[in-house]
């Protein structure tokens, strides 16, 4: 019976150490500390806050305009200053007359004085002083040459331009400095007037300008008048 006792202690104290042996295994596992708390999840954002748009801001509506001043006419421009001594002249059966000349670019002066002579039939103008000659390129400035007109008298003025000016301008000015008259082409012959004449009601002291507008070379000049 002893030997007996003594191996039913033997098996509670084995039985003992078996329960207990996990539970001791579990709590220096642990080292007698409580977990670490979990890490706190991200704030959320509020349903009541403001949420930004893709959609930009619709741009400002355009400034009112003003449809009295939008409508408002602009004055007038100032009326060219008209000359107290001179007139034109019109006559179109006279426009043809010289574009039928073909000149020969040889003597500016010749050539001008045939243009003109082909015009004398249907004007009856006659040639009056000098012809009048001069050189230039379209970066100089213009020749000016005088104009002695009488009163009740026509002036028409024919030129010719040498093969190395492709434009040559032709301008009229009484004694004021008031434009009279000036040719209405861009070529090496221009009339002043194309279509007539320049009339004086008083002698005046005025003037012709001659100006290269492209090229360069020798011109010729006449004055006819009735």
């Amino acid at each position: 019976m002893a030997s007996t006792l003594r191996r039913q202690t033997t098996s509670i104290v084995f039985l003992s150490a078996a329960v207990a042996l996990p539970l001791l295994v579990s709590m220096g596992a642990c080292g007698g500390e409580a977990p670490p708390p979990a890490s706190p999840s991200p704030p959320q954002a509020s349903s009541s806050e403001p949420v930004a748009s893709a959609t930009p801001p619709a741009s400002a509506s355009a400034a009112p305009v003003d449809t009295a001043s939008a409508s408002a006419t602009l004055p007038p421009a100032p009326a060219a200053p008209t000359s107290a001594v001179a007139t034109v002249k019109s006559n179109d059966s006279w426009v043809d007359c010289h574009r039928s000349y073909k000149a020969n670019l040889k003597d500016v002066s010749k050539d001008v004085a045939a243009m003109a002579a082909v015009c004398k039939s249907v004007t009856k103008f006659t040639q009056v002083g000098n012809t009048l000659t001069g050189k230039q390129a379209n970066a100089d400035p213009p020749q000016t040459f005088p104009l002695d007109a009488k009163a009740n008298h026509c002036y028409r003025l024919y030129a010719q331009a040498s093969d190395g000016i492709k434009d040559l301008d032709l301008i009229v000015k009484d004694s004021a400095g008031v434009v009279i008259g000036q040719d209405s082409t861009d070529d090496p012959s221009p009339v002043v007037m194309e279509f007539g004449a320049v009339c004086f009601s008083k002698d005046d002291k005025a003037s012709i300008v001659v100006a290269v507008g492209a090229g360069k070379g020798k011109y010729a000049v006449q004055i006819w008048s009735d």
